[in-house]
Formats: structure tokens, C-alpha cells, sequence
């Protein structure tokens, strides 16, 4: 080979080497930048964050300085809506953490850098808040089964015990709660160091729920259906369970359309279903008759005057069938559990028969309640197990 062969030949080696190593630093140099912005990001992000947190909240501080963030989520002085289409935010006590779009993909790409602050970003507003460290590690959430009823029980109990305890509340995104209320406290976070508290019987309390090893995350597996569990945070209770716009929207028209005349609006719920079987019967999970809902009727026609009564219920068609009753009385069932709910909380007075849907549309709306008392059916498996003044307010009256 000539040696002019030779030295173009070494050239176009030359060339490739230095292009290769070119392309190396430059994708180096690349890695090495968004690893730095990534570090600034982890860093520095109360600079970021600031900026919405203080759009959000600072009217109200400025208002109820004294109050944590999660009191003015609550207690409504703070709107999040809107916000939470696009972001997530955990309000809990004295401390907000802000999770953005971005950091919960970085998140997920990059678990290794954010592996310790997994929950989201956690900043300060220029005094509005401070950082409670126990609560930036500690969480609680539900693990139990059941229907609407059941899960409110489960809801009301978390949200008692984790204000009691300290703990940040955290309910999974695709809960049965969400469904039908405006909650802030939804995420997709995993817990780690998760341990289950299930309560000793159905309808006690038990009070061993205020005893948990802080040491550990919580998930509270079972039905907590006492109103023992949250008495002292009553406030708190009823502002979060918050419909949703279009379903008390729609159970608002329902019922105000009744009003005019001055009436007394009381609702009655009329629990059938599977409650109505022969096998729930033997359990203790008896129906009310006929009986009981006409004097509970009775009751409050000589009570208040004007009372007009809306019938809700799983069993519609048989109400409509057995109840024999004036103009005073319309039957629904809009097949929506939401709306139906929402329906009896907006009534003044409640008659409820057996089941925690009744007695949740009763509790939230607040006026008189009539129980049936045959419910557990007394000397029953099922009565055994619980324990009447656990389930039922010593306010309310029982009728047989």
C-alpha cells in the first residue's frame, strides 16, 4: 500500500475515533445535566412549590392564621377541586406535600433518587406551615370490604383515629368513597411497613384502636360501625363526606321540590334485599314490618305539622305494595346509591330499619332519628356480637 493509502486511511480512523468519542461526552455531558436537574429539583422544590401554595392558601391564612392546612381543606375555607385535576395534594395537620405531575414521573423512571420521599414533595410557605416530621412518615389507611354504608363507617374511623394519632390519612384513588364524594386525601402511593388493626366484633368498639404501635403504617381492616369511633371529631366527619356536585345536585332538586308549603321533610330508608332472606333472618339480620314504619310515621305527624315523607329504599316496589299511605308520602329510587344517599341527608328527620345506609343518611342529616329496635333480632347470633349502644346514638329513639 502507498504510503498516501496509508495516511488516508489513518485519517478516516482517526476521524471515526474522535466522532465516536464526540457523541460519548455529548451523551455523557447529557446524562450528567438532567441528573443535576433532577438533584435540583429534589433539593430545591419549596422554590416550586411555593408558588402554587401560596396561590392557594394564603387568602385563608391570612384569614384563620391558627388553623392547619388540613382544617382549612375541611372546613372549607381552601378549594382543591379544581387544583387536584392535575395534581395531588396531601393536607394532614401542619404539614402540605405536593406531588406535581412531573415529580411522580421522575418517580416512577427514577425510584433509586426518590425512593426516600416517595409520598411527594414537602415545603414550607413563608410561616403558613410547618413541618411535622412525624407525619411526613407516618400513614394510615382502610383495608376493609363491604358496601356504601360499610365504608363510610370505615372512612369516619380512619379519619378520627389518624387526627388522633397524628397520622397523614391516605385512601387509595380507586376506593368505593371516591365514587361518590369529593375526598383530598386519594393517591396511588404504596405504604411500606404496612401493618392491619382488625377491630375484636362487629358493632363495638374497641378501644384498643387508639394503642397502635406508631412505629409502623396502619391499615384499619374490619367495619368500625359505632359511632363511639369518631364522636369527637363529629365536625370533621360530616365536612368530609362532601357529595359530589352532580350527585347533590341532583338529590337537592329532588327534594326541595317537596318543600314549598313550609312541609317537615322526613326521610325513611327501608332496607330489604338481602337482608329480607331466610339465612340473613337466622344470622340476627332482621327487616322491620309494616308495624314499625307506620308508627315511626305516626310519630313524627304528631310531632311536626305538615310532614311529608320520602320513601327510599332496595325494595321500592314492595313499599309501594305495603305501605298504605296518604298524599303525604312519594317512593323513590333513583338506582344511584350516591343520589339516594344524598337524598336522606337532605331531609330534616330520618326513619331508618336495618343497615348502615340508613344510618348514615340519618347521622349526616342531622334531625330527629327513628331506629327500629328489632334490629339485630334480639337473643340472635348477630346480637351477641355487637353491642346496641355502640351501634346506635344514645339521642336517637327505637321503635318496635
Amino acid at each position: 500500500m502507498s504510503a498516501k493509502c496509508k495516511s488516508q486511511s489513518w485519517n478516516v480512523l482517526k476521524d471515526r475515533y474522535f466522532r465516536g468519542r464526540k457523541i460519548r461526552c455529548i451523551a455523557i455531558l447529557m446524562i450528567c445535566s438532567f441528573g443535576i436537574f433532577m438533584m435540583y429539583l429534589f433539593t430545591y422544590n419549596s422554590i416550586i412549590g411555593s408558588v402554587v401554595l401560596t396561590k392557594l392558601t394564603v387568602p385563608a391564612v391570612a384569614h384563620i392564621k391558627n388553623r392547619s392546612i388540613s382544617d382549612m381543606i375541611v372546613l372549607g375555607y381552601i378549594n382543591i377541586s379544581d387544583f387536584q385535576k392535575n395534581n395531588h395534594i396531601f393536607a394532614s395537620g401542619d404539614t402540605v406535600k405536593y406531588a406535581s405531575y412531573l415529580r411522580r414521573t421522575a418517580g416512577n423512571l427514577l425510584p433509586g433518587i426518590f425512593k426516600g420521599n416517595a409520598h411527594g414533595i414537602s415545603f414550607n410557605t413563608n410561616q403558613a406551615v410547618n413541618i411535622d416530621n412525624f407525619r411526613e412518615t407516618h400513614f394510615m389507611t382502610i383495608s376493609g370490604n363491604g358496601r356504601l354504608g360499610n365504608n363510610m363507617f370505615q372512612f369516619a374511623a380512619l379519619l378520627s383515629c389518624a387526627r388522633r394519632l397524628n397520622y397523614s390519612v391516605f385512601l387509595r384513588s380507586d376506593h368505593r368513597i371516591n365514587k361518590f364524594f369529593l375526598v383530598s386525601w386519594t393517591s396511588r402511593m404504596r405504604l411500606t411497613n404496612l401493618k392491619i388493626f382488625g377491630e375484636k366484633s362487629y358493632g363495638k368498639y374497641d378501644g384498643d384502636i387508639m394503642n397502635l404501635d406508631t412505629s409502623k403504617n396502619w391499615s384499619l381492616g374490619g367495619y368500625y360501625q359505632s359511632w363511639k369511633y369518631f364522636y369527637k371529631d363529629e365536625d370533621l366527619i360530616r365536612r368530609s363526606f362532601n357529595f359530589k356536585p352532580n350527585i347533590f345536585e341532583t338529590a337537592r332538586q329532588y327534594v326541595d321540590s317537596y318543600r314549598p308549603g313550609n312541609r317537615t321533610i322526613v326521610g325513611i330508608h327501608v332496607r330489604r334485599g338481602d337482608l329480607a332472606t331466610q339465612s340473613a333472618s337466622a344470622s340476627g339480620y332482621s327487616v322491620a314490618p309494616i308495624s314499625f314504619i307506620t308508627k315511626s310515621m305516626n310519630y313524627f305527624r304528631t310531632k311536626y305539622p305538615n310532614t311529608f315523607f320520602i320513601v327510599v329504599s332496595d325494595g321500592i316496589h314492595w313499599c309501594e305494595e305495603n305501605l298504605h299511605v296518604d298524599n303525604d308520602t312519594v317512593f323513590i329510587s333513583f338506582m344511584n346509591p350516591g343520589i339516594d344517599m344524598a337524598v336522606l341527608t337532605l331531609c330534616d328527620h330520618v326513619i331508618i330499619t336495618s343497615g348502615t345506609f340508613g344510618w348514615w343518611g340519618a347521622w349526616l342529616a342531622g334531625g330527629d332519628v327513628v331506629y327500629f329496635k328489632g334490629f339485630p333480632k334480639p337473643g340472635s347470633p348477630l346480637d351477641k356480637r355487637m353491642r346496641r349502644e355502640d351501634y346506635y346514638p344514645p339521642h336517637w329513639i327505637g321503635l318496635e
